[in-house]
């Protein structure tokens, strides 16, 4: 056996784990936020809708290139279908990534009393605005401006990068900046002004004194937390995209791929963050684990029921 031989088995076991974790992951974020929705604040929305966008990716996107290495070849349509569908779902993250960011600054500097800025209506117009904005994007290919089509190694499809039409690198232009420059934008300054102006009431708070000024305190203490957990999730989701980013960049610049492996490896290890998503829920919110054994563990309710017993 060769080495690409190698990479491409290695690339399908990563992705077997992602489909298998990531839809175990997020469809138990999912049923977990779902059961409790009306006692959530209506940020949950995006984190559901989140989950639901990653769920999708790992049952359904992800097993089409696993099952294809095994058949052989991609069929055109088929190719175009999956490539959409990853695009599509991965502009969705970070979309809702961005307004969670822009969602918790607003709640800290104009409404540090409510769980949430937006009420759960504004939140459901919001989410349904990040889907139909990652549509939009990832549907042009399809209509004729830029195409889907085979990347790498061939075991993954994409936008074909390596295009020379001056057409296509305008909406490379625009997918970069509107898809991923802006969001790194609004994050980055959403959470550096976030944690400013938390700094300076925490800071000035004790000086004041007074019942009003340690509400305020605890308050924000909770937020900025809420905020920062977060923080974690975007982080790895830029970092497991981020690499990707650059290479088709570096592909865009070239016209030509001069090394597929490298972007067929970019491709599978962004499409990790499918699975890592919902782990970071997990490994960072303890309010979240709660919630989960709440909902799932029996043994919780078996007490609950023996304790009305003996009443």
């Amino acid at each position: 056996m060769d080495q690409i031989k190698i990479w491409k088995m290695l690339f399908v076991v990563i992705k077997f784990i992602v489909s298998i974790f990531g839809g175990f992951f997020n469809g138990l974020v999912v049923l977990t936020i779902r059961k409790n929705l009306r006692r959530l604040p209506s940020s949950s929305y995006l984190i559901l809708s989140i989950a639901f966008s990653d769920f999708i990716a790992s049952v359904v996107a992800i097993p089409f290139s696993i099952v294809i290495h095994f058949v052989g070849s991609w069929p055109l349509r088929l190719c175009h279908a999956h490539a959409f569908m990853v695009f599509f779902l991965g502009i969705v993250t970070i979309t809702h990534l961005t307004c969670f960011a822009v969602e918790k600054y607003l709640t800290i500097t104009r409404s540090l009393s409510k769980l949430s800025f937006f009420s759960k209506k504004q939140t459901l117009v919001v989410v349904m605005a990040c889907w139909f904005y990652s549509f939009c994007f990832s549907l042009a290919p399809l209509l004729g401006w830029a195409r889907y089509g085979l990347e790498g190694s061939n075991d993954t499809c994409s936008i074909k990068w390596d295009s020379s039409l001056a057409e296509d690198h305008i909406y490379f232009i625009l997918v970069f900046l509107a898809c991923y420059l802006l969001p790194i934008v609004l994050i980055t300054s959403s959470y550096f002004k976030i944690l400013r102006i938390s700094k300076r009431i925490l800071k000035a708070t004790p000086r004041v004194g007074g019942i009003g000024e340690t509400m305020a305190q605890a308050l924000m203490r909770k937020h900025r937390r809420g905020a920062l957990y977060f923080l974690n999730v975007v982080a790895v989701f830029l970092m497991s995209w981020t690499p990707y980013a650059i290479i088709s960049v570096i592909v865009i610049f070239k016209g030509v791929n001069p090394f597929p492996l490298a972007l067929s490896a970019c491709s599978v290890f962004a499409k990790m963050s499918f699975m890592l998503n919902p782990i970071m829920y997990f490994a960072f919110s303890h309010n979240f684990r709660l919630l989960i054994k709440r909902t799932f563990c029996i043994c919780d309710r078996l007490d609950s029921n023996s304790e009305g017993k003996k009443r």
